[in-house]
């Protein structure tokens, strides 16, 4: 009798998946196992597809143009203000274009990896500063790296406008889930933000932390 996947191999299939979806897709394919080779087959397939199907699920595109727009605006703000010649040679459009990319796609996964059981008033605020704090490490590991001002400045702008139109328009797994409803975006409205201070010793604090190393490490 087949006693199914190894433990260690099924625990890194389960770890890979989403968890909205990780009880049902190990379910199936324990079923679904004739050895181990077919089993990292299958898995091989189905994360990749069942990530991407989490991810159309959870990610608004509307929201997320919004975001895209506002922190690439932030971005090319603070370099004509910071770095002006950053705009005209080297590129300096397209590169400034990478951090929002680097961010935006964290939050996504973020979002796509959010477990729809779990639901706390900062929630959508942990994606933008994961993704912030992934666009640095990247960014400032890099020879063609944006200068250190302009990363700090645009950052901290990111991190407040992503978060607020993430606390204005919640994440479509933060939504009640109804059967026969309009689109997401077509039944969004303005929720009232509780302007706590509590509420804003994360995100602050975030910021806050980030610019004073940058300014650390520049000196």
């Amino acid at each position: 009798m087949d006693s199914g996947p190894p433990k260690i191999v099924e625990a890194v299939v389960y770890w890979l998946l989403p968890p909205a979806s990780r009880e049902e897709v190990l379910g199936d394919m324990r079923e679904r196992n004739q050895g181990i080779a077919h089993y990292l087959a299958e898995a091989t397939s189905t994360i990749p597809s069942v990530i991407y199907s989490r991810i159309r699920r959870t990610t608004d595109p509307v929201v997320t143009l919004m975001a895209a727009l506002s922190t690439y605006t932030a971005f090319v703000i603070v370099a004509r203000w910071l770095a002006p010649e950053l705009l005209f040679r080297d590129y300096g459009l397209a590169r400034l274009a990478i951090p929002p990319v680097i961010l935006l796609a964290v939050v996504v996964l973020v979002d796509a990896y959010s477990d729809p059981k779990k639901r706390a008033m900062l929630k959508p605020l942990f994606g933008p500063a994961l993704g912030l704090a992934f666009t640095f490490t990247i960014e400032l590991s890099k020879r063609s790296a944006l200068p250190v001002p302009v990363m700090a400045w645009g950052g901290a702008m990111s991190l407040l406008l992503v978060s607020t139109l993430r606390l204005i328009f919640a994440p479509p797994a933060e939504q009640p889930q109804i059967a026969k409803i309009p689109a997401f975006w077509q039944k969004l409205e303005l929720l009232p933000l509780p302007f706590n201070l509590k509420n804003l010793l994360v995100p602050g604090a975030i910021v806050l932390a980030i610019l004073i190393c940058l300014l650390f490490l520049r000196a």
